[in-house]
This record gives C-alpha cells, sequence and structure tokens, in this order.
C-alpha cells in the first residue's frame, strides 16, 4: 500500500539557471524530496519581461529561491557573475519577502548534458531549445537540497 505523507508542502523552492539566452527552472516537488524541471525561459531584451514571464510560469508559493551562481573551479567568481547579479537583484525587489541563496553551478551544465543525454547530434537542438539549461536549473536544485540551508529552510515550512 502507497504511503503518502500526512503534509503536503504548497511553497515550493524555484531553482534558476541564469544564462544570455534561457534561463532554467527547476523546483522541489511537494514534498521538497526531488527537484522537478518547471521548464526554460527564453530571455527578451527586457529584465522586467523576463521576471514577468517567470512568474507566469511559477503557479505555486515560492519558499526560496536557489540561484546557480558562476563560480570557478577554485571558488572566485566568474566572468557572468555581474549578469547574474543583477537579476538575482531585479528578482529581489519583486519577492522581497522570500529568501535566496546562491548555488555554486559549476560543471552543472555539464552534469545537465549526461542526464539529458546529450551528445554530437543531438546537442545543437538541444542548447537551442533551453534543454539543458532546465536540466542544469535541476542540478543546481539537487545541490541546494543537500545544504544545511535548505534542510533547516524545510524544517521551518513544514511546521507552518
Amino acid at each position: 500500500m502507497l504511503r503518502f505523507p500526512e503534509k503536503t508542502m504548497v511553497k515550493r523552492v524555484v531553482s534558476l539557471d541564469v544564462g544570455m539566452k534561457f534561463v532554467g527552472v527547476a523546483a522541489t516537488d511537494l514534498t521538497w524530496n526531488f527537484p522537478v524541471i518547471i521548464g526554460t525561459l527564453k530571455r527578451k531584451d527586457s529584465i522586467n519581461d523576463d521576471i514577468a514571464r517567470l512568474r507566469e510560469m511559477l503557479d505555486f508559493d515560492i519558499a526560496a529561491f536557489a540561484v546557480g551562481h558562476p563560480l570557478r573551479a577554485n571558488g572566485e567568481e566568474g566572468t557572468f557573475m555581474p549578469v547574474v547579479r543583477g537579476f538575482e537583484r531585479r528578482l529581489k525587489e519583486i519577492f522581497e519577502n522570500i529568501p535566496f541563496f546562491g548555488v555554486d553551478e559549476f560543471r552543472s551544465s555539464e552534469e545537465a548534458l549526461e542526464i539529458k543525454k546529450v551528445n554530437m547530434r543531438n546537442y545543437r537542438a538541444k542548447k537551442q531549445s533551453g534543454v539543458i539549461d532546465s536540466a542544469a536549473a535541476a542540478v543546481i536544485l539537487e545541490r541546494f537540497m543537500e545544504t544545511a540551508d535548505f534542510k533547516k529552510l524545510k524544517k521551518e515550512c513544514m511546521e507552518i
């Protein structure tokens, strides 16, 4: 017999893999046990338009954001970090009472390539469709789910 948790969580943690062309989006499942790919947001010219469309994608309450930070292997910020910080700063203005967590996204795209079984024949199509970005967001979320911050947040949200 299948047993479901007595409490299911309405709020979810959202992870973002912010890029120049796409923003990969993933979220926890309702029980906060697994990352679920939500989709890919194709970026436009305006960050405000991007965030408005992101809000439309997220048709659930948000407990927190886990944003992928492009760090180098040595832990230093990568050259794309200012773009991510700008996107994150604008999100914080809109979602002002929601906590944000930075997550090292080093090699998350490579992990996404493996997850999505991308090879030389289908790489271009997968890259252009944003499939890699959304899978990378799930990898970022999975990494966050292993942290003490996530465990504390989950405990707090389950007590509500």
